[in-house]
This record gives structure tokens, sequence and C-alpha cells, in this order.
């Protein structure tokens, strides 16, 4: 009697693994695709979160929140802040966040700005104010991607920060 496969399990293969195949590519455009997107959005969101923690302890130690200083205005992409050392301003330009301490004529000073990389982070600040002064810096984020040729808005937080901390402030 000679060895060999039947009829029967040579077409069950032939059913079988073409079945694996697309299993196989499932996880394969897995490793290849979805990971290294993935940590692209968790190391801008990292990056992301370091600079409002900066923001953070930039307003928790402000005397105040400037609507203008020195020829720049707050705005939704711009923010001021009034330290007790001198007055720094955070603002967003080409995928980046710039933190710079500004000079009375309102351009950087010597000292070498903070910058982050958040090439598709969307933010937006907004100053509330109340009797011409400034008192919080609401910040609104989220990454933005097109994953599969539809936009993604991940990682959405919205911070609210109080200059100062209200150490003090009145606010009538």
């Amino acid at each position: 009697m000679r060895k060999g496969y039947t009829l029967i399990e040579m077409l069950l293969v032939i059913i079988i693994i073409p079945f694996i195949f697309l299993f196989l590519d499932g996880l394969f455009k897995t490793f290849i695709g979805e990971i290294p997107w993935s940590l692209r959005i968790t190391n801008e969101h990292t990056a992301l979160m370091n600079m409002t923690e900066q923001m953070q302890k930039d307003i928790d130690q402000a005397k105040d929140l400037p609507e203008s200083y020195a020829g720049r205005t707050s705005n939704d992409k711009q923010v001021l802040i009034e330290m007790p050392e001198a007055v720094f301003c955070y603002r967003i330009e080409g995928g980046r966040v710039i933190r710079q301490k500004l000079a009375e004529s309102g351009q950087s000073d010597a000292e070498q700005p903070i910058v982050w990389l958040l090439p598709n982070s969307n933010i937006r600040w907004q100053v509330w104010t109340k009797n011409g002064r400034g008192y919080a810096v609401e910040t609104h984020t989220y990454i933005e991607h097109t994953w599969r040729g539809q936009w993604k808005h991940k990682m959405a937080n919205t911070y609210l920060y109080f200059a100062g901390a209200l150490g003090g402030k009145e606010l009538q």
C-alpha cells in the first residue's frame, strides 16, 4: 500500500489555507500599521501633557494674565502670563508650541525658549476675565490624525487653570 494523501484531505487543506492567510494578514496589518500609529499618538500626547503641565505651573505662579503686553495680545493661539520675574508668552506656530520670556519691547528675551513639537495637536486657549482682569485660562486640546482615510480626534481634553491658583487674589 502506498502512502499519500487522499483527494478529500487535499481539498480540505486547499480550503483551510486561505482562511489562515486572511487571519495572519489582519494580524500583520495590526503590527505594521496600528501599533506604530498608536505609538505616535501616545508620544504626541505625552509632549502635549508636558506642555500643559508647564503652563499650569506658570499660571499657578502668575501675578496677572495681561490682555496685551509690548505689542502682543492674548487670543486663542497666544497667551500672555505675567510672573513675578517676567512676562511669558505661549504661542502656537507651525505645529509647535513655544514658551518664551518677553522683554519690554515685546521681542523674545535672550533666554532660550521651550519648544514642544505638536504637529497633529489642536490647541485653543481662552482667557477668562472679570472686571477687565484675566483670572483663568481655559485650554482645549486634542490630537488629530487620519486613519484609513478618516479624520480621528484622539485624547480630547479641557483644562482650566486659575492665575496664582487664586491665592489671595481678589476678584470683585
